[in-house]
């Protein structure tokens, strides 16, 4: 667990609640996360700062979270991207690992088993 500690995420969901849910709960596990609401704001924090992780909503204002994830991949990003949404279909899985995500979590979820998610990507050297 000691290297996922204080882990630089970057929470991008434009469910205010949920993103307050989550930022909460990250925050409680000792990580440093930054939000952003709408694709555009993922697209800037994504462009001026390094992160360690980020969960990234399929359905954002301005720009969708596959798109973002494509341009960050085509841009050299190799960050871990962890995708959440409301669609479960074997279509909207393929649609996330093919944009760039490493992994999917259908809302809702339980924070516990985004946290099992999380410790998996920020445990890998």
């Amino acid at each position: 667990m000691a290297d996922s500690l204080m882990a630089k995420i970057l929470l991008v969901e434009d469910d205010e609640n949920l993103s307050e849910t989550v930022s909460d709960w990250l925050t409680y596990q000792e990580h440093d996360v930054e939000t952003a609401h709408t694709g555009f704001e993922a697209v800037e924090q994504l462009e001026c700062a390094v992160f360690d992780l980020i969960i990234l909503d399929w359905n954002l204002p301005g720009i969708e979270g596959p798109d973002i994830c494509r341009k960050f991949r085509a841009n050299g990003g190799a960050t871990p991207i962890i995708m959440l949404t409301g669609m479960d279909s074997s279509t909207e899985k393929r649609t996330c690992i093919d944009a760039g995500a490493n992994d999917y979590l259908k809302k809702p979820f339980k924070l516990k088993d985004l946290s099992v998610k999380l410790e998996q990507y920020l445990s890998q050297p």
